[in-house]
């Protein structure tokens, strides 16, 4: 027989193990290509369909699906090869050379990867066709349409092909480096104390002695242990740290909405659009059932770059008590410093306009006065009224009117905003691509755009946290099952020396209580701080650490209940093996 006829006797004899690596594969590669296809979606990426405010949540979840794949796959890939190196010991003493081993094994991943690539790609389409389904439906986001594209593919192929690459050199370099023996006696080698069970033996010397046979499962392999840990409770603390995030970031966002959208509606006649009579826009928002409780218009100039703004108006509409002399002006930064985002205050120091005029900055003020539009530009600039007189005669400055109301009830409002929206669009004769930079902004929109990035959100972040506690539960439960055989022999020498089932299994759910548990409560532990600081920009740094102590806290019950279902089947799979 030979090495190749023996190779393949034991692939088929270790099935399990393989199939555990197809699907850990299969797992990493087709959950980054859902995220892949929609990062890549043209219809998602385009502002005019979908609010830059909705997409942008994408970013974060994508790299994480990403880092997910490349620390992910090479955890598995180190598991199946830890099973496999008793047989490879073995093999190497039969004559097996390291070079024919490597071939061996190559052939081996290569299968394994392509099967599990195909697999997952084909999953991932089904996923992404539920993730865009999800999204245009049960959120509300119209005009977005899934497509098939193969970019999403040529991305993931990429990075699955690298990953899986570096993966198999650095762990076929490892196990060639073995020694024979010390490849044949890795599943019995005894290992000295630990630190911890030193520290707990010194300080509850009598509790350890009740759970010597417990501590008998838990002394083996400390190195992959610890790293496994280490690994698990990161996984744990970026949990928690994005549900805390999400509690807080969704609330924000709707507070947000209104403190930027300050007026219920905005639009402005400029460039010789939105020419109406406000009587006409009242009539319709009526018609619709919208009552106007307050409208002011008010007159503003602006450039390539700046909105120029009269300070008696807005002293007398916004109650604002600005001095501006004649050859000065004020920087006015309409953002909420509370938002979470960092905002650009340099003020402009000064500014010239006609031949010779030239206008100096007297300080800045931050407060939003009303709401965002797109026929605004980025910057506004408070002027005296003199001055704002002899700008409106400078041809370089367009001069415009802004129309800004407040309802009886903007809640109710869409349907007379998109009337008024469709009005502006038939009478000033643009095509779609112009009409959206003179459409009416509203507060009614800004709240449903919020709330609907903010679900978003919630949905691509629960589905991102369920894998990651997935793949926190996997990377125990798969060591555990490297560890079958081996303590499945331990478990045969405890009923030898008298031991009962009920006993053993005290054992066994002592030692996985052991190992599952406390990667998440460290984890918890762990996003204490990163959890204050994110969510400390939204001014509820306390209230990320409760909600992350707390869904930590129901993790580590929700895996301590099932314990004893898990701890069953492992014994049960013990005794048929």
């Amino acid at each position: 027989m030979t090495f190749y006829e023996i190779s393949r006797k034991m692939l088929r004899a270790n099935f399990k193990r393989y199939r555990i690596y197809f699907f850990c594969n299969l797992f990493a590669a087709a959950l980054f290509y859902c995220f892949a296809s929609i990062l890549t979606n043209a219809s998602f990426r385009n502002g005019r369909i979908v609010n830059s405010l909705i997409s942008g949540n994408i970013y974060f979840p994508s790299i994480l699906a990403a880092l997910f794949l490349v620390f992910f796959l090479p955890v598995s890939g180190q598991v199946f090869l830890a099973s496999r190196k008793q047989e490879y010991g073995i093999l190497f003493s039969l004559g097996m050379s390291r070079k024919e081993a490597f071939w061996n094994m190559f052939l081996e991943n290569v299968l394994v990867a392509i099967l599990a690539l195909v697999a997952a790609l084909a999953a991932g389409t089904v996923l992404s066709v539920l993730f865009f389904a999800v999204i245009q439906y049960g959120i509300g986001i119209e005009g977005l349409h899934w497509k098939l594209n193969p970019e999403p593919y040529k991305i993931t192929i990429v990075l699955y092909t690298v990953v899986i690459g570096l993966t198999f050199v650095l762990n076929a370099g490892s196990l060639l480096r073995e020694r024979i023996g010390v490849l044949i006696k890795m599943q019995y080698r005894s290992e000295k104390k630990g630190l911890l069970y030193r520290f707990l033996y010194r300080f509850s010397p009598a509790y350890m002695k009740r759970h010597m046979a417990e501590w008998s499962f838990l002394r083996r392999h400390k190195k992959e242990w610890g790293i496994r840990y280490l690994f698990a409770a990161l996984i744990a603390a970026c949990s928690v740290m994005l549900v805390s995030v999400c509690v807080t970031m969704y609330p924000a966002f709707l507070r947000d909405a209104k403190s930027y959208a300050p007026y219920d509606m905005v639009y402005s006649e400029i460039y010789g659009m939105n020419i109406v009579p406000e009587e006409t826009v009242a009539e319709i928002l009526k018609e619709n059932g919208v009552t106007i409780k307050q409208s002011i218009q008010i007159p503003y100039i602006r450039s390539t770059n700046f909105n120029f703004f009269p300070v008696e108006e807005i002293n007398q509409y916004f109650q604002c008590d600005y001095q501006i002399e004649e050859g000065q002006f004020l920087n006015l930064f309409q953002y909420d410093l509370q938002d979470g985002y960092e905002h650009d205050l340099s003020e402009i120091p000064k500014i010239s306009y006609g031949e010779n005029e030239e206008l100096h900055s007297v300080g800045s003020d931050v407060r939003i006065l009303w709401n965002q539009n797109p026929t605004f530009a980025d910057r506004t600039l408070i002027v005296s009224h003199s001055d704002f007189e002899k700008m409106k005669e400078d041809a370089e400055y367009w001069t415009g009117v802004a129309h800004l109301f407040l309802f009886e009830h903007w809640e109710d409002s869409y349907d007379g905003v998109c009337a008024v929206n469709k009005y502006l669009r038939n009478k000033n004769e643009v095509d779609e691509t112009e009409a959206y930079y003179f459409n009416a902004t509203s507060k009614i929109e800004s709240y449903s755009d919020a709330r609907k990035s903010g679900q978003f959100l919630i949905f691509l972040m629960a589905f991102v946290i369920g894998l990651m506690l997935t793949a926190e539960f996997l990377l125990i439960h798969f060591r555990i099952q490297a560890e079958e055989e081996e303590n499945g022999r331990a478990v045969c020498s405890l009923q030898l020396i008298g031991m009962t089932e009920q006993e053993i299994m005290k054992c066994l759910k002592y030692k996985n209580t052991l190992r599952f548990i406390p990667p998440i409560l460290l984890g918890a532990v762990l996003a204490f701080l990163p959890s204050y600081y994110l969510n400390g920009t939204y001014g509820a740094g306390g209230k990320g650490i409760l909600t992350g102590a707390v869904f930590g806290i129901v993790i580590a019950a929700v895996e301590w209940i099932f314990l004893e279902r898990y701890s069953q089947k492992e014994f049960q799979a013990m005794r048929s093996d």
